[in-house]
């Protein structure tokens, strides 16, 4: 936990600083153990050149060796006798090298032989028994200790052998043949001080990497979490008050350039949904207000004088009519808030919404003949939609009442359904009245929105500028859009999408 607790910047540079430095001990390790590997390689191979090339002289003088392993002479005298054999051939080979010395024999087996023992005679520590293991001669450099032998059962080159030769440790390889057994040892010490000076570079290299690594880190994180600090303390600096400030976007497309765009189209939206609070409750303060007004004027001038049984019927009345106006609007808020908030559900049906629209076209019949207004329904005959009869007829007649409503007397008002596939079906809604600036079409779907400010006081929803909110609810309820086209003097046109598949 307390590793939680810690900054970011402090954990990121602690992690980057973690992997970096074991990286780098897994890289020294393998390169270390790649150094050795190949040094203990090289030293085995040119140990075993020399035990080839030993072997090739032993080889021409067999019948030597054979006389010498058979007489019974002392350790002294057989030691000087296989001196002399091994220093007979070598000598008489030193200059140049005659071409058929040996059969098979190639120039670099002899270099081989001319490098390792005679150029350079101190570096390896040598050895001759017999097969059985009777010693016949070891270099000078070795005595007065001893290379093993191998056993009966073993025969070939065994190499990768470790032993104490005059107080060093040394690499051994021994070589058995039909004709001798072959030792050769090496020095570990030129291995030893490569590997302790690759050691030490790695011992002092691994910390020096890793500090500048974990600065560079330090650093690194640092200028990644810049923009996050900037974010940090602009969002403090962002309150109800002043949510048309915007957090900075860094200049790199990155996910924190990302994150900004992101936050900033949060705060965006939050501006519009304060905004929209704000003036909603303005809205509702003002439409409560005036038939609050209006009522408690009228009650006051019945109590403060007397009145007829007729002026108080009509005071009565009036009264009501601005109760029945309250109970409308707190009805129709309720249920914006109920459907915005879930809790008001539809109840899907198989329907005939072709004959729906006939219905709702009869019905607000006798509003637009009062008006001189044609109203006519035009489209198919039939429409199978799954949805809520109750809503969808609500819908159609709040499109109608409002294109009624900014319809002139002689204009005309159509309903027009047709199938659109694949989508679904097309419900328009169609007025030839004063239409709507563009400038207010952005806005007609808000509650308590009118166009017409002058008209507060019309019948049904169409005064309180609520009817389109509730419209727009119904059709997105549906799976559906609406959009609308107007033009200010020829009129406006509702045009409602409605998916047949239902999700």
């Amino acid at each position: 936990m307390r590793w939680l607790r810690l900054p970011l910047r402090i954990r990121l540079t602690l992690w980057y600083g973690s992997i970096v430095g074991i990286t780098l001990l897994g890289f020294a390790a393998f390169w270390y153990w790649s150094v050795r590997r190949e040094l203990l390689q090289e030293l085995d191979y040119s140990m075993e050149q020399v035990a080839s090339s030993i072997h090739l002289l032993l080889e021409r003088e067999r019948p030597h060796l054979r006389r010498l392993h058979q007489h019974s002479v002392r350790h002294v005298e057989r030691q000087r006798l296989g001196s002399e054999l091994l220093e007979r051939p070598l000598r008489s080979f030193v200059g140049p090298l005659p071409a058929d010395t040996l059969p098979g024999s190639e120039s670099p087996v002899w270099s081989a032989i001319y490098q390792h023992i005679l150029l350079n005679p101190r570096s390896y520590f040598l050895q001759i028994a017999t097969p059985d293991g009777q010693l016949l001669w070891r270099s000078a450099n070795l005595q007065p200790d001893t290379l093993p032998v191998l056993p009966d059962t073993v025969w070939g080159i065994v190499r990768g052998g470790e032993q104490l030769v005059r107080g060093r440790p040394t690499r051994l390889l021994l070589y058995r043949t039909s004709t001798a057994q072959i030792g050769v040892a090496y020095s570990m010490e030129e291995i030893t001080a490569v590997l302790t000076r690759l050691m030490q570079t790695l011992l002092w290299g691994i910390p020096v990497v890793l500090l500048l690594s974990m600065l560079g880190g330090w650093m690194l994180a640092r200028a990644a979490l810049r923009p996050v600090e900037d974010i940090r303390r602009t969002a403090e600096r962002i309150t109800a008050h002043n949510l048309s400030q915007r957090l900075p976007i860094p200049p790199t497309e990155d996910e924190l350039a990302n994150l900004s765009r992101t936050l900033n189209q949060m705060i965006e939206r939050l501006e519009r949904s304060f905004h929209q609070i704000r003036q909603f409750s303005a809205d509702v303060s003002h439409e409560l207000r005036t038939p609050l007004t209006i009522l408690m004027g009228e009650l006051e001038l019945a109590l403060r004088s007397r009145q007829t049984p007729e002026q108080y019927e009509a005071v009565l009345s009036s009264a009501l009519e601005e109760v029945m106006r309250l109970h409308r609007i707190v009805e129709l808020l309720l249920e914006l808030a109920r459907a915005e908030s879930g809790q008001l559900r539809l109840e899907r049906t198989p329907l005939d919404l072709a004959a729906l629209a006939r219905e709702a076209v009869q019905d607000m019949e006798p509003l637009a003949n009062e008006r001189g207004i044609q109203l006519c329904y035009e489209g198919v005959e039939h429409a199978a939609f799954t949805g809520d009869p109750i809503r969808l007829r609500q819908l159609l007649l709040n499109l109608l009442s409002n294109a009624l409503k900014y319809t002139p007397s002689g204009g005309v008002v159509r309903v027009r359904l047709r199938h659109h596939p694949p989508e679904g079906l097309v419900l328009e809604v169609t007025d030839t009245g004063i239409g709507i600036p563009p400038e207010e079409l952005p806005h007609i779907f808000e509650r308590f929105y009118r166009v017409d400010k002058s008209r507060t006081r019309s019948d049904g929803t169409d005064g309180l500028g609520l009817g389109l909110s509730i419209v727009r609810w119904i059709v997105e309820a549906h799976g559906g859009s609406i959009q609308v086209e107007s033009q200010p003097g020829h009129g406006s046109c509702f045009r409602v999408l409605l998916p047949t598949e239902q999700q």
